[in-house]
């Protein structure tokens, strides 16, 4: 089984995470990223999907602006939101991972690749 579809822009890992009190707790951003994409994924269908198997992901990153950036800043936010929308059991099954930096669009935005290995 594989899926496609698109999520977001996601906040980088630096403005993902906030420390508060002494522990480290998801930003406002972060939260708001997270809602965002899963109501993108309920729309899609791909909530509840509980995906079980070995996983393949591509994510092809469509930044906003030019401005220079780290492509594997961006995995946790999306793959936080996948979890959240039990579309896998847990980013944990993801046993290969490539990130593809594209063209910068208005918005920017994440293509997702999932596959499920032999």
């Amino acid at each position: 089984m594989s899926y496609k579809f698109e999520l977001p822009w996601p906040p980088s890992v630096n403005g993902y995470w906030r420390t508060f009190r002494n522990r480290q707790i998801i930003s406002k951003r972060g939260r708001e990223y997270r809602k965002e994409s899963i109501e993108v994924m309920q729309s899609l269908g791909l909530c509840g999907e509980n995906v079980s198997r070995r996983l393949c992901v591509r994510l092809k990153l469509y930044p906003p602006t030019l401005r220079k950036y780290d492509c594997d800043n961006f995995t946790k936010a999306v793959f936080d939101s996948m979890t959240h929308a039990e579309f896998w059991e847990d980013d944990e099954q993801v046993d290969r991972l490539t990130i593809e930096k594209c063209e910068k669009i208005k918005g920017g935005k994440v293509v997702v690749i999932v596959e499920e290995l032999e």
